[in-house]
């Protein structure tokens, strides 16, 4: 997103390697997203927006409970969203800090953008005031929790992770432990959150995504000294380790809607 310091500099948003990692994060985090989505009663023919459609599950999940012609999914790389247009789902490449909006709608939903966005705050209330009257804000953020981790290199690297991400990109690794309270900042009402914690055992989807999102800026931080080579293979070696299990990544799934 054009708010963001380098994102694609940092990440080659077209390379089989990102689908990947995409894939894996779907697998992990997709249901939690559904249980979000089923919470708010999408129904057919709400109109529906997924902002930072990644690799297009989640807008495929709109598009079964709403109808695809009612789905719009949008992205700054829309590369692998293609297969969705044939499906009837609409694809936009899209901004959401500084685009038009590119509707109304009865549901919105993101997963994973507004940390990234270092003007989020203005993001989410921009998304606010796309919703009808009574539409639903679907917000899922992430927050690392590496002094929980029980490995130290393990957490080590994943604090490595999240200050190269803030400097690099922008990213607030704690902007999702303010949730609901932004939610209610940008006027919605009956607002709330809930915490959703994947255990990262090792060899598991959830282990392999991190691994994946890991490299993702491997090398500038070891260029950077944030990390040595030998933390880095420990806690790599961890993740493939089926003994090793750990708790710390979270995710915050907030929701509000917009006043009738």
């Amino acid at each position: 997103m054009s708010d963001t310091l380098s994102w694609a500099t940092n990440v080659d948003t077209k390379a089989q390697v990102e689908h990947d990692r995409l894939t894996l994060l779907q697998e992990v985090f997709d249901p939690f997203s559904a249980r979000l989505l089923d919470r708010v009663g999408v129904a057919a023919e709400w109109q529906c927006l997924e902002v930072g459609a990644g690799a297009g599950s989640v807008a495929r999940m709109l598009a079964d409970r709403a109808g695809a012609a009612n789905v719009t999914a949008t992205d700054m790389s829309i590369d692998f969203l293609e297969p969705l247009e044939a499906t009837g789902i609409r694809v936009l490449h899209h901004d959401v800090t500084v685009d038009e909006p590119p509707g109304e709608f009865d549901l919105i939903h993101s997963r994973f953008v507004l940390e990234h966005v270092t003007g989020r705050d203005e993001a989410l209330r921009r998304m606010a005031s796309w919703l009808r009257p009574g539409g639903w804000l679907v917000v899922e953020s992430a927050t690392p929790t590496p002094e929980l981790s029980s490995e130290p290199a393990v957490g080590r690297a994943l604090s490595a992770l999240a200050r190269l991400m803030a400097r690099l990109v922008g990213t607030d690794p704690v902007w999702a432990r303010r949730l609901p309270v932004a939610l209610e900042e940008a006027g919605l009402t009956d607002c709330d959150a809930e915490g959703h914690v994947v255990p990262a055992r090792g060899g598991s989807p959830m282990a392999r995504w991190l691994v994946a999102t890991h490299r993702v800026i491997e090398e500038p931080a070891l260029a950077s000294g944030a990390v040595t080579a030998d933390e880095l293979a420990a806690a790599y070696a961890a993740y493939a380790n089926p003994s090793f299990v750990d708790h710390t990544w979270l995710t915050i799934g907030a929701l509000g809607r917009r006043p009738t």
